[in-house]
């Protein structure tokens, strides 16, 4: 019964371990919340990130939050990990990457940054790659053991 509880345990801390690194690499990459207020007289949810930026974002962008007051909105939290809002007296959870995303309409306009929107201009040039025979492709590799000479 003990090896099976240590062979539990060694796989508990593995992947525990996983699970660690996963969220040190979110932080690293993800935007986290430092602070948030509502500020009344720009009507805005302002989120201040540990990276040093900072965003608002209009209360009725978010579902649940349309025609709340401003005494509630300036009730608003933050999750332990900073990777979402929360107003707990109206039941309204945001994530902060969704929020991010929308705001700076990543959806329409990342693709193209990144190269990966199609166009016409594309198609042809792919076109004419496939007319020199495309892409060279890469040498298969082998799965077969390479044979040792007798006697070694």
């Amino acid at each position: 019964m003990a090896k099976g509880a240590r062979r539990g345990d060694a796989e508990f801390e593995r992947q525990n371990e996983a699970a660690i690194r996963e969220a040190r690499e979110a932080d690293r990459i993800e935007p986290r919340a430092q602070a948030v207020t509502y500020d009344v007289r720009r009507g805005l949810v302002v989120v201040e990130l540990r990276s040093g930026f900072a965003f608002g974002f209009p209360p009725e962008r978010v579902a649940g939050l349309e025609g709340a007051a401003a005494a509630d909105l300036g009730r608003v939290g933050i999750s332990p990990s900073g990777d979402g809002l929360h107003w707990d007296e109206l039941d309204v959870h945001a994530s902060l990457t969704g929020l991010v995303a929308e705001s700076l309409n990543l959806r329409e306009w990342a693709p193209r940054l990144m190269g990966q929107v199609k166009s016409p201009a594309k198609a042809r040039a792919s076109r004419l790659n496939g007319m020199k025979g495309g892409r060279p492709r890469r040498p298969a590799k082998s799965t077969r053991r390479a044979k040792t000479p007798a006697g070694s």
